[in-house]
């Protein structure tokens, strides 16, 4: 770990130097898909050395008001950014985007070019996450998506790494997402923010994958400076942790959505 736990640091890209602040900016608590409640996540990320958290469950911001204000009445050194994991669709297919910093909920289901704008809108930061995974990770080029604001784009994602190291079927044809999307950041860098990385912490990790800043992180992307770094580890999980995820994922079906914001699944 960055801050001396003992694992290596490795950087993906940007330029990283010892004393940045680090950050894991794709995280899911008990309100999504998630392991962490505002303890555990807490706790976790003052262990891991970690200065800054943003809390991204699917289609909903609140989980990250209640960690920072758990935060702020434990007095703890963390910064908390709320956000969002919205889910998107183009042609049929599921698009995941990472609203950094937004402070309210935005529509699921909706275009992808809408959705990045609504992120701005309202002082939020636009990623695209884990661009090259087959159904969320839809956006696998800018073809795709015709954009009148710069995004960033998850470069790694310690969860599709953990996958792509177990997945037969990866290993025997060489398959490497994470090392597309930035492959893709390197092409088309003077379109894009600043990279970030993360864990996609669903269980009982983070810190896998970060994001590294000076200052404030939202500012540090916008700007293109922030690097991606990650520690060796695999993502923790015990048997019954997979149970809230498998329950966290039926609720993901957002049957309240045509009541809430007028839209439907298709």
């Amino acid at each position: 770990m960055p801050q001396g736990a003992g694992n290596e640091l490795i950087v993906v890209a940007g330029d990283y130097e010892p004393g940045m602040q680090l950050a894991d900016v794709h995280i899911h608590t008990r309100h999504s898909d998630g392991w962490f409640d505002e303890a555990r996540l807490a706790e976790a990320a003052l262990a891991a050395g970690l200065d800054a958290l943003v809390v991204t469950d699917h289609d909903e911001v609140r989980s990250g008001f209640e960690l920072r204000d758990y935060v702020t009445r434990q007095s703890l050194p963390l910064t908390i950014y709320p956000g969002s994991e919205i889910t998107a669709r183009l042609d049929g297919h599921d698009v995941h985007i990472l609203a950094l910093g937004i402070e309210d909920d935005i529509a699921p289901w909706q275009d992808p070019a809408w959705t990045v704008e609504q992120v701005v809108a309202m002082g939020g930061v636009p990623v695209l996450a884990h661009p090259f995974k087959n159904g969320t990770g839809y956006l696998r080029a800018f073809a795709d998506l015709e954009l009148n604001v710069p995004v960033s784009l998850e470069v790694y994602n310690a969860s599709i790494a953990d996958i792509d190291r177990f997945d037969p079927r990866a290993r025997r044809h060489g398959i490497d997402r994470n090392g597309a999307a930035l492959a893709y950041h390197e092409r088309h860098r003077d379109q894009l923010m600043g990279p970030i990385g993360a864990t996609d912490a669903h269980f009982r990790s983070v810190d896998g994958g970060m994001t590294a800043f000076r200052g404030d992180l939202l500012a540090a992307i916008r700007a293109g400076q922030t690097a991606v770094v990650h520690d060796t580890r695999f993502e923790r999980a015990r048997p019954r942790d997979f149970v809230t995820y498998a329950t966290g994922l039926r609720s993901m079906k957002h049957p309240s959505c045509a009541a809430k914001w007028g839209c439907a699944a298709t």
